[in-house]
């Protein structure tokens, strides 16, 4: 979630002069391999070369070289999100996300400008669920500007924010809630599906932006308590890919991380989950389309059932080849969209599944013709052809995402890639794995696993119904 602050042109010289830089003299080198046909995939290796190593204070560090282009994704996740979250304190990881931009000891406020005056592309921070990032795209020649400004956000953040900067970022969140949520369409539907999946307690309930409420109470004392308990090395992992001295570099790494303070890793967060029971709730919105959405809980991210299930989605609606498009919107005209996903994270996948309305369909045959299609899919398994389509664009979208250094919110590209699979499976090579498991998965697999997790006896439905004010008049 972008943290917009303003983006005026300013002098780095300071800046770049009091780094001491070292010159940057390597040869260029050919790319390794890392994308193969997809025809190939069963039979060759999907891979993203790094090394990894750990600093004395905690921190994970994971280098991918690659010359082809003189630049460098750089890429910091804090392994925090609302899974850590303290009781009525939702959204206070992301709120913490926008104060990361808010100034720090040395940097000061001009982290933006500075990255912005070196060509800098791709800056950004994101929350999920169970964690936070930060990552930019630089020229190689700057790397070191980049480590020190990641270094002294990660260590000297509080020197350089206090009460004024948290009011600021509040009403800055608050208000990208009303346009994520209250105000936008379908956003009171999408906020009552997710916190009927994760009710009260659960430490996903009230959506990563967190609540007005939980918002509007978090003081100064919160903000510096997160940071000494969540933002520390020992919590974080550095992650690089593009062109640089891989030598320099550590050098670099151990000059502005390995003297940051050194601090207890947080436990992780446990969670005992409870049963869900079928419910369905119908939602009054100013919208102009009747609005039928699934959801259920399904494994976590990467564990056993997923990547059966992750092909179940593809095989609903990955495109206008799918059961749910073909059948909905081309053969019954009952449907001008559909969609279906799979949301993998710590605590468990948010598997949804969701259609709009044709005008004149009502939104119970819409449901009704949804839940059939949904049944069918656990009573009989997938034709050989869709399957290997499934497996396909999935394949591909993994082939085409590896051609860059660092892609869209911070989890995609090879960085990203690195980053997820590091977070979730303590393994950044883990996506070679994933990725043939995917591929060996069966017809009978996604049906037994849509049999299992995608039942109507603990699935919840939002129906989201036009008011006057929004339909046609």
């Amino acid at each position: 979630m972008f943290c917009g602050f303003a983006r005026a042109q300013t002098e780095s010289k300071a800046a770049l002069n009091q780094l001491q830089r070292s010159p940057h003299n390597q040869k260029p080198t050919p790319p390794p391999t890392i994308g193969v046909a997809v025809e190939t995939v069963p039979t060759s290796e999907i891979t993203i070369p790094y090394e990894k190593y750990t600093l004395a204070n905690g921190l994970d560090v994971i280098l991918h070289h690659d010359a082809s282009l003189p630049t460098v994704a750089v890429s910091v996740w804090y392994h925090v999100g609302p899974i850590n979250e303290p009781p009525k304190r939702s959204g206070f990881a992301h709120l913490f996300e926008h104060l990361m931009f808010a100034g720090s000891r040395n940097v000061g406020a001009q982290m933006d400008q500075l990255l912005e005056s070196i060509g800098a592309t791709n800056m950004n921070g994101t929350t999920n669920w169970d964690r936070t990032n930060y990552f930019e795209t630089v020229p190689s020649e700057y790397l070191e500007l980049a480590l020190w400004i990641e270094s002294d956000r990660m260590g000297f953040l509080l020197d350089g924010i206090g009460q004024k900067q948290l009011d600021i970022q509040r009403d800055v969140v608050k208000n990208e809630r009303r346009q994520s949520f209250e105000n936008a369409p379908y956003g009171p539907s999408t906020l009552a599906l997710l916190d009927t999946l994760f009710p009260l307690g659960h430490p996903y309930h009230g959506a990563v932006i967190g609540s007005m409420e939980d918002l509007s109470a978090a003081s100064f004392g919160d903000v510096k308590a997160f940071y000494r308990d969540y933002y520390a090395p020992s919590n974080a992992t550095l992650a690089l890919a593009g062109d640089f001295d891989i030598v320099t570099t550590k050098n670099w790494i151990e000059k502005y991380f390995a003297t940051l303070r050194k601090l207890p890793k947080p436990a992780s967060a446990t969670f005992a989950p409870k049963a869900i029971t079928a419910t369905r709730l119908e939602i009054d919105e100013p919208v102009q389309v009747p609005k039928v959405a699934f959801g259920w809980v399904t494994p976590a991210a990467y564990q056993p059932g997923s990547a059966a299930l992750e092909l179940a989605a593809e095989i609903l609606a990955g495109g206008k080849a799918t059961r749910l498009y073909k059948s909905l919107v081309v053969e019954k005209k009952i449907a001008v969209d559909v969609d279906a996903d799979a949301d993998g994270n710590a605590l468990g996948t948010i598997f949804s599944v969701d259609a709009s309305a044709a005008s004149g369909v009502t939104p119970e045959r819409l449901e009704t013709a949804l839940a059939a299609e949904l049944e069918r899919l656990t009573q009989v398994p997938p034709a050989d052809a869709e399957l290997l389509r499934a497996k396909r664009r999935i394949l591909l979208a993994i082939v085409r995402d590896l051609q860059s250094l660092n892609g869209h919110g911070g989890e995609s590209g090879r960085v990203g890639q690195l980053q997820r699979f590091n977070h979730y499976l303590g393994n950044p090579g883990a996506i070679r794995d994933w990725y043939q498991q995917l591929w060996k998965v069966t017809a009978n697999d996604v049906c037994e696993a849509s049999k299992r997790w995608l039942g109507a006896s603990h699935r919840i439905t939002v129906i989201t119904r036009p008011t006057k004010k929004g339909q046609h008049s």
